[in-house]
């Protein structure tokens, strides 16, 4: 990552249009302090060629621009979504938001041409509040996943993870003595947070800790007692 760069990580469902416009407008308008990515959660081939015929047409360079799944790009600072409704649970990152952008596939190049314009806005927006923000720092510990393990259900199950290769929900039922529903609540907030990962096995979810995600975070909190600060995630 380049030095005094905040990586926001720009995505959609096919990494196709709105996503890979977003990554090409920040490149143009924002390489100060942002260094862009976009990936999508069922990327297609390639981006979608009313897109690049637009950006270039206002001289925007699309020349590294294609379609990426969620393990191409590395781990962001900053997800935001783009109004798809998907919730990224593989990419964990210290600060999320949604654009809540209308696609403009299949559409006329004037609706194109009004989501270039309201994604260069937001990535102008966005910008600003990272630059305001005297500098970003990424040793800084996920508040999300602070706030996910505030809660004693959650941190017997982090426990139980981090002894077990894997468990199976049916083994965490009764461990923890709740229902069913509870229990997927409690597992959809550690994963949302990339503290854990989930397969499903016939009729039962099965998780397992991802350590190196846990271990970070753990450093990140002593590193705040040895002349770190704090700062609030939700805030850029």
């Amino acid at each position: 990552m380049n030095a005094g760069k905040v990586r926001v990580a720009f995505i959609c469902t096919h990494n196709a249009c709105r996503s890979q416009i977003a990554e090409a407008v920040a490149r143009m308008r924002a390489s100060d302090v942002i260094e862009p990515y976009s990936a999508g959660t069922d990327p297609l081939a390639a981006p979608n060629p009313d897109a690049l015929r637009l950006l270039a047409k206002r001289g925007i360079d699309v020349s590294m621009l294609r379609s990426k799944a969620l393990d191409e790009i590395p781990r962001p600072d900053i997800v935001v979504t783009m109004g798809c409704g998907v919730s990224c649970p593989a990419l964990p990152c210290q600060h999320r938001e949604d654009w809540g952008l209308d696609d403009p596939t299949g559409k006329e190049d004037a609706a194109y041409d009004a989501c270039i314009d309201a994604i260069a806005r937001n990535v102008d927006d966005l910008a600003d509040r990272i630059r305001a923000a005297d500098g970003w720092d990424h040793d800084r510990p996920d508040v999300s996943a602070l706030r996910a393990l505030a809660d004693e259900t959650r941190l017997t199950v982090v426990r139980a993870l981090a002894h077990e290769e894997e468990l199976c929900a049916c083994k965490l039922l009764d461990r923890l003595h709740v229902s069913q529903s509870t229990l997927s609540h409690h597992m959809k907030v550690l994963v949302d947070v990339g503290l854990v990962h989930q397969r499903r096995d016939g009729r039962w979810m099965h998780y397992r800790i991802d350590s190196d995600r846990l271990v970070a975070l753990g450093e990140s909190v002593t590193a705040l007692g040895r002349g770190g600060h704090a700062s609030n995630g939700d805030n850029i």
